[in-house]
């Protein structure tokens, strides 16, 4: 039995809820099982009040837990992971991913346009793809301790990028890239609404086919038949682009202008 990980009971006594929280003990951090993240001490009570409705004071929290002492602070896993890139074993119950390590300063990643950056910025010359390997990572914070760390030993831990979850991890990377543009978005006024718009509909189609079959799969891409309401749908849509097309080949510069503005579909959504 592994000593390093210890987690804890697994209800407060009288209640009928489940604790979320366990403890590994060979980084002194607690990890929310739901949420697989790892938290500061500090953050603990926000934590579970803001995400599981679980109101306790720190000395119940600990009790729980079954430390004497309370667990990294938040200023300690600061020091800590702002000098640690590696990891001899992983934190448990925080998804282990297959990414990309710099071989110059051990910087991780899971996206390759993270990598490119981060050669921009701090390797400027070098080619990217030809000093990095891959690596198993994980991101045990969020927050502003937000940061991959590569792990040394993965074996018999499950890695999150299997063969049929490369698809779910794709979405997340995507989804976790544009929460930005999203908050600039809501901030700053309108930015680009046709690209948010598409990728809300990748989004949502990616959830609508993510556990039907390669039959279900065929019978939705099938070619409408003429007598279907889809069939004279595509018609008119048709018909709509051929106009546009005909309007631009025209010289008609107001209509071009319109098209590459965002507030196109914006005023196209309104009408």
């Amino acid at each position: 039995m592994d000593q390093a990980h210890v987690e804890s009971q697994e209800t407060f006594p009288g209640a009928n809820f489940t604790f979320p929280l366990k403890l590994d003990i060979r980084y002194n951090l607690a990890v929310c099982k739901e949420h697989s993240i790892a938290l500061p001490f500090d953050w603990i009570q926000g934590h579970l009040k803001k995400n599981h409705g679980i109101r306790k004071q720190l000395e119940d929290i600990m009790e729980q837990l079954n430390i004497g002492a309370p667990t990294q602070s938040f200023n300690e896993v600061k020091d800590w992971i702002s000098d640690t890139w590696i990891l001899s074993m992983a934190i448990q119950d925080i998804p282990i991913m297959t990414g990309m390590t710099c071989k110059e300063c051990n910087y991780s990643c899971v996206t390759k346009e993270s990598m490119k950056n981060h050669f921009s910025a701090k390797h400027h010359g070098l080619k990217w793809v030809e000093n990095i390997e891959q690596s198993k990572v994980q991101m045990p914070f969020q927050g502003s301790l937000k940061k991959y760390i590569q792990i040394e030993d993965a074996e018999g831990q499950e890695t999150e990028m299997a063969a049929g979850n490369d698809w779910k991890i794709a979405l997340q990377q995507e989804f976790r890239a544009a929460m930005p543009q999203c908050l600039s978005f809501t901030q700053k006024g309108p930015s680009d609404s046709r690209l948010l718009s598409a990728f809300v509909a990748k989004m949502r189609w990616d959830l609508c086919v993510k556990d039907m079959d390669l039959a279900e799969l065929q019978k939705l891409a099938a070619s409408p038949l003429r007598s279907d309401r889809l069939h004279k749908i595509i018609l008119c849509g048709r018909n709509y682009i051929e106009k546009c097309c005909n309007a631009l080949n025209g010289g008609n510069m107001m209509l071009k202008r319109r098209l590459m503005s965002a507030g196109y579909s914006i005023t196209v959504k309104m009408n």
